[in-house]
């Protein structure tokens, strides 16, 4: 049975550990958070002016918001309390045809696996979707990457020996087939066949579940811009996929193509992203299959972040698993994304520096 430790009483145990760590070698925990986050609210802004005589300061109230997608709410009795559920799902070409649920997800990293192809981790929490699939097996890499989601339910069809053993262990919820019911074979040819639904899941989760998932992302206010150089869109090379997302101004998100052809949900159509984030991140043997690459999400590496039609070039950061990924532009200030969905690629480092990105000139103005 899984004990749930809320965050901010794990964010000081890990706050204390490493005060008393001083000098010499570290050797951090990656479960250990540097800092809090709040889960519903962005933080409130201060604004200071000063003269030669006097200094005001004037605070604004912090926005209430859904906490994976941004979007504003007008009170704390509209956020959602179920928990945040991350389902992996296949991006095999057999399944590519039967995608379902993709494009309702609030937030999807693709993470390279076995043989440079590529698998999706969705995560939902604003949407529902009957069905989600095809799910596939999870990776070791989904432990440090999911951590920040406060106990999320982990949906997949299972794994190795060591990998289940490892997810068992953490702090994600195994809700595979072997836990809970509901899964069934549909579209496709097994093993690329596997779907069950959100309200599925959801409803079989603990009783005793702390709650939704901290924010991820910071957002803008509703007077604020996205502020970067003009795009219309970006090619990245994750794995082997090559992947194009561009800017469609009616829609104001970007559209998602893949192997040459547009990406699209069978149950919503076209998949398409308020915000683009391309993370340059090292990929190491996993510690239980040395076949098996593990993208490392605790560090730092280089970023391109996209949002209403523009791109900042910048950094990511992150020292401890139990905190959401941070994200700088090229002058150390944080990131503030559209509110929306948002999806992330866990591009190789190595692909990066080789030219893996290349951000899309503007469009041309209409005549």
């Amino acid at each position: 049975m899984k004990h749930f430790r809320p965050i901010a009483a794990l964010a000081a145990v890990a706050l204390v550990a490493a005060a008393c760590g001083g000098g010499g070698d570290e050797s951090a925990d990656s479960t250990s958070p540097s800092t809090t986050m709040a889960p519903t609210t962005t933080e409130a802004a201060t604004t200071t002016s000063s003269s030669s005589t006097s200094t005001t300061s004037t605070t604004v109230p912090a926005t209430i918001r859904q906490p994976l997608t941004g979007e504003p709410l007008e009170s704390e009795d509209e956020i959602l309390q179920r928990p945040a559920l991350v389902a992996k799902i296949d991006n095999n070409a057999a399944a590519v045809p039967n995608h379902s649920g993709l494009a309702v997800a609030d937030i999807v990293f693709e993470e390279v696996v076995e043989g440079r192809t590529t698998r999706f981790a969705a995560v939902f929490h604003s949407q529902s979707s009957d069905p989600i699939g095809p799910i596939r097996s999870g990776r070791t890499q989904d432990i440090n990457l999911f951590t920040s989601f406060n106990y999320p339910l982990f949906v997949w069809s299972g794994g190795n020996g060591g990998v289940t053993r490892l997810i068992n262990e953490s702090q994600l919820i195994n809700m595979g087939p072997s836990n809970v019911s509901g899964y069934f074979r549909g579209p496709g040819r097994a093993p690329h066949n596997l779907y069950t639904s959100t309200d599925n899941i959801w409803i079989q989760a603990p009783d005793d579940h702390p709650g939704p998932p901290p924010a991820q992302l910071k957002y803008l206010e509703a007077d604020g811009e996205f502020i970067g150089d003009a795009t219309s869109g970006v090619k990245v090379r994750v794995g082997s996929e090559s992947i194009e997302w561009t800017w469609n101004p009616e829609f104001e998100k970007f559209d998602r193509s893949q192997r040459g052809r547009d990406h699209d949900d069978q149950v919503f159509g076209r998949i398409r992203a308020t915000n683009v984030i391309v993370l340059g991140v090292e990929y190491k043997p996993s510690v239980v299959d040395r076949n098996s690459p593990e993208a490392q999400t605790i560090g730092e590496g280089p970023a391109y972040f996209f949002s209403g039609g523009e791109f900042i070039e910048g950094t990511w950061k992150r020292e401890f698993s139990l905190f959401p990924i941070e994200y700088f532009d090229a002058d150390g200030q944080p990131i503030l994304f559209a509110p929306g969905n948002t999806w992330i690629e866990l591009a190789d480092v190595a692909d990066v520096a080789a030219g893996g990105v290349e951000v899309l000139p503007a469009a041309p103005p209409a005549p």
